[in-house]
């Protein structure tokens, strides 16, 4: 009998002491627990709109000046700086294919009515066409030379061969980043 009373008792006391409150439910729980992931989501994006912008105008800033720390990844490093510096001392074909095809469509409206002429100036145009792509391949394989000698051939990297091409092809003027050594300054 007094084994009865003891338990008793620890069960009065359990239920006078209690939590205070009763237990939630699992969808009370929950529901407490959600959140927005951002507050606002339009002030959120208008926020990231302006970091970017903010981040691109850095980012062009530094591709007009030639400041390398500002500049995007694919333009950083001392292999791409070398090989924009390879290529903007050279005076390459691929400079005048653009002004050049510009002139040969002016000239074949001129001269249409001369299918000699015609024939002259289409085969003028394919002649600077493939005297600009031998050109840029062999300045590419001499810059590949001169990389490897300087950086070695694991230090290249992908995507050089699009780089030098597209900035070998391009007219000097309208490079980014902009060149900044004169022609015939070759780095060393």
């Amino acid at each position: 009998m007094a084994r009865k009373d003891y338990h008793e008792e620890l069960a009065d006391e359990a239920a006078a002491a209690g939590k205070g409150h009763a237990t939630p439910k699992r969808k009370e729980r929950e529901a407490a627990q959600r959140r927005a992931l951002i507050a606002d989501p339009k002030s959120g994006a208008k926020e990231r709109r302006l970091r970017v912008k903010e981040q691109r105008a850095k980012e062009q800033k530094a591709m007009m000046s030639g400041d390398e720390r500002h500049m995007p990844a694919e333009h950083k490093g001392p292999v791409r700086r070398y090989i924009r510096d390879f290529v903007d001392a050279r005076t390459s074909l691929g400079e005048f294919a653009l002004p050049g095809s510009i002139l040969f469509v002016i000239a074949s409206l001129f001269f249409n009515t001369n299918p000699t002429v015609g024939s002259l100036i289409i085969f003028g145009f394919y002649a600077l066409v493939f005297a600009a792509i031998g050109d840029t391949l062999w300045a590419m394989r001499t810059m590949k030379k001169r990389v490897t000698e300087k950086f070695g051939a694991e230090n290249l990297g992908r995507g050089w061969r699009l780089y030098s091409a597209a900035r070998l092809m391009n007219l000097r003027r309208l490079r980014v980043p902009k060149p900044v050594v004169r022609r015939g300054q070759y780095p060393v």
